[in-house]
């Protein structure tokens, strides 16, 4: 990649390395508001459209199944086409979902609409990476990589806020309006910035130093997949979870801002850190904060309101993992960032369609309680598959028969 100005060949500024950072979790906001507002607004959506949970986690659900399909090609898209063209598409296709969802009046729209948005989301996990990675100082990516990664729950946040200020005083369908005009802004900001999208040019594949290896990369893809699932759900069914159990609307929808804002503290918490404790194995952090999670469920499945509340935080406390598991692949990929988040991304977008709608059938024939006590099981098999990959990519598993010094993960 040759010099450019603004580019982190050069040397970024602080200036251009926040604005860089500030347009990646926007971006990516985009891809993940269609659901996640969805999920916020499911006590208003589903009584209008006349569905349940089971029909809500299947739209979910055919989000993140759509960006799991497509996730890997448009990496490889973005890789070639370079960041403008990814940020520009991804962002405007978020907003034409989220404005088909706010003029929804059958279920089978609100369908089309998270087709839209799983197009948004496999463009934006991509583009958001080569971004970061092409404008941000090494140093400095740990902490790029936890702010970006809080996108979700800064969607959830939002979508929290949502209940009882836009959709309580002027419905819920102008709040997916709103939501759509920020993601029209957001797309503009990017297209137009004299930053790094519009001067930041695709690394050529395989230029970098490090790949991880590929039966590594398959298991960790599998283990994050699963656990993506189980942790998806939270936003998808945490509020409509907290009314069956008694809890008013509005102080659901606080319950979910509250989360969302611990979730996001502690993802800028973790990248900050990890920039400064160098040596530190991330895969065995991501392990880790995966049995948080598990915790989090198992207290949910308890179904009292209380109980709801502390184990909804333990839960968003350990879905802080996937900040740390970004920054992990993007150092040992690094000669093809926007390819490699494309093939992490599919297991996590397929893990991720398989959780709502798993949950949501389960809730519906039974009740809340047993599905969250399945979503732990679910999140446990997960930590265990990431255990695994872990110790595969520690010990430098390799299946090239070549010579190969140890990975930048298995130095970790």
């Amino acid at each position: 990649m040759q010099s450019e100005p603004g580019s982190a060949v050069d040397g970024p500024t602080a200036i251009g390395q926040g604005l860089a950072t500030f347009q990646a979790i926007a971006l990516t906001l985009t891809g993940s508001l269609p659901v996640f507002l969805t999920g916020a607004l499911a006590v208003h959506v589903t009584g209008e459209l006349g569905i349940g949970p089971g029909g809500l986690g299947l739209a979910a659900s055919l989000l993140f199944a759509t960006s799991g399909v497509v996730a890997r090609p448009m990496g490889a898209l973005i890789q070639a086409r370079g960041i403008r063209f990814g940020y520009g598409v991804a962002a405007t296709t978020g907003s034409v979902s989220l404005l088909t969802i706010a003029t929804a009046q059958h279920y089978a729209v609100l369908l089309v609409a998270m087709v839209l948005g799983g197009v948004a989301n496999a463009m934006g996990q991509p583009t958001a990476n080569m971004l970061l990675t092409q404008s941000v100082a090494p140093r400095r990516l740990g902490l790029a990589m936890g702010i970006k990664q809080s996108y979700i729950p800064v969607a959830s946040l939002l979508g929290g806020l949502s209940v009882p200020t836009i959709a309580a005083e002027f419905g819920w369908r102008w709040a997916m309006a709103v939501a759509a005009a920020l993601c029209l802004v957001i797309a503009a900001t990017g297209v137009v910035s004299r930053r790094a999208p519009a001067v930041a040019r695709a690394a050529p594949v395989g230029a970098g130093r490090r790949r991880l290896p590929r039966r590594a990369m398959l298991i960790l893809t599998v283990g994050t997949g699963v656990s993506a699932g189980a942790a998806t759900s939270l936003g998808v069914f945490l509020v409509d979870s907290a009314v069956d159990s008694g809890v008013s609307p509005a102080q659901a929808g606080y319950l979910l801002a509250a989360c969302s804002g611990l979730s996001l503290a502690t993802r800028v918490t973790l990248g900050w850190a990890v920039d400064r404790l160098s040596g530190r194995n991330l895969y065995a952090l991501v392990a880790n904060l995966l049995t948080v999670t598990v915790v989090g469920f198992l207290l949910l499945a308890l179904g009292s309101p209380a109980f709801i509340v502390v184990g909804a935080l333990a839960a968003y406390l350990g879905w802080s993992w996937t900040g740390i598991l970004h920054l992990a692949i993007v150092r040992d990929n690094d000669g093809a960032v926007a390819t490699a988040t494309g093939y992490l991304q599919t297991g996590l977008a397929l893990g991720a369609a398989l959780g709502p709608i798993s949950l949501g059938v389960i809730a519906e024939s039974t009740s809340y309680e047993v599905a969250w006590l399945a979503t732990a099981v679910i999140g446990l098999a997960g930590m265990v598959v990431v255990r695994t990959a872990e110790r595969m990519i520690r010990r430098g598993v390799s299946e090239d028969t070549r010579p190969r010094g140890r990975s930048g993960a298995a130095a970790r």
